[in-house]
């Protein structure tokens, strides 16, 4: 079971031999991966792994406000936005 939640998402799925994208898949990704600063979404990586976010966290079973193997410090940093819902982070 997750330690955070999770939220059913449409993600791509791409071809293990790096052939590009076979269509799209659902999976259950964590919520704060989806609300993270450095998260992005095509491909599913972020900045602290630009090669795609393990599955420990990705499936929220990881809390990366706490350091893992491989982020280089880069953790979880909650999006902020302004009062016209603009990202300013």
């Amino acid at each position: 079971m997750a330690i955070i939640k999770t939220k059913l998402t449409w993600a791509p799925a791409y071809d293990a031999d790096d052939d590009g994208i076979l269509g799209d898949a659902q999976i259950d990704m964590s919520t704060q991966c989806l609300s993270c600063k450095h998260f992005r979404n095509t491909p599913i990586t972020c900045n602290a792994y630009p090669k795609g976010i393990p599955s420990k966290i990705i499936t929220g079973n990881f809390d990366h406000t706490k350091p893992f193997k491989g982020d280089n410090g880069i953790m979880y940093e909650k999006l902020k936005f302004d009062d016209e819902g603009n990202r300013v982070n």
